[in-house]
């Protein structure tokens, strides 16, 4: 059966924590990812069929950008939590609360060349939320995600969507692309070569590919291919109407 990462694996009611660290940090009162927790996680991030993660925890992972004069302010084994991730060679995705601010951090090691840390985190309720919108191939395989920002306006109570952020998740040219996908890439060299040039506009792409109303589709294969690097959006943080897209060379 299926059980939750944060969930510990069952233990009999007496038995008794053999980790002197655990101990150690529960006498502390400080924040922490227990032994159990940690090698319930990484055991389910392990498993070959387990392409990448979303995990969801309210401490920070990374030190927050404004001191705070608190004993125990951070995650006290954080540093050995990320190295573990790091470990599984796979993107992972950590999403958390707790520091009262918002930044999007990522976390790599050369030695781990497919792997990624990338610690995303919520406003304070009040202050609004995020959208993530995760891109998958046919595989599996998460190329990017999309951060869509909505915060709220302290004047007047209303919600406004801010400027995008797109994370590529993969390592270059590694994208699992289906056939559609390349199907588009070499309309759009071909159509490159035709007017010598490669940069295009976004109208141009849908003129190209006779996309119509299948813009979501175009969009999101669009995605892919800079997930690749394969091409290149300028813009990104704007409307797709305001792309400006590099063609490379094969």
């Amino acid at each position: 059966s299926v059980h939750s990462p944060a969930t510990p694996p069952e233990e009999p009611a007496a038995a008794v924590i053999k980790d002197l660290e655990d101990q150690y940090y529960g006498q502390l009162d400080t924040p922490y990812l227990s032994g159990p927790m940690l090698s319930g996680l990484m055991s389910l991030v392990h498993q070959r069929e387990t392409r990448f993660g979303i995990v969801i925890g309210h401490h920070n992972l990374l030190p927050q950008k404004t001191p705070r004069i608190t004993p125990y302010a951070e995650m006290l084994n954080s540093g050995f939590v990320r190295s573990q991730l790091l470990l599984s060679d796979k993107p992972i995705v950590y999403l958390h609360g707790h520091i009262h601010s918002d930044p999007v951090e990522i976390v790599s090691d050369p030695r781990s060349p497919n792997g990624k840390l990338i610690c995303i985190s919520a406003p304070e309720i009040q202050a609004g939320f995020n959208e993530l919108v995760f891109f998958i191939t046919d595989h599996g395989e998460l190329v990017g995600v999309r951060l869509i920002p909505y915060r709220t306006n302290v004047a007047d109570g209303t919600i406004s969507e801010g400027s995008h952020c797109f994370i590529s998740t993969i390592a270059s040219g590694k994208a699992a692309l289906n056939g559609a996908t390349f199907d588009l890439l070499r309309r759009l060299r071909d159509y490159t070569k035709e007017r010598g040039r490669s940069l295009l506009f976004w109208d141009e792409v849908v003129d190209a590919t006779s996309a119509g109303s299948q813009t979501q589709d175009l969009e999101d294969s669009l995605l892919m291919l800079q997930a690749a690097r394969i091409i290149e959006i300028d813009g990104l943080t704007k409307a797709n109407s305001e792309w400006r897209i590099k063609i490379g060379d094969e």
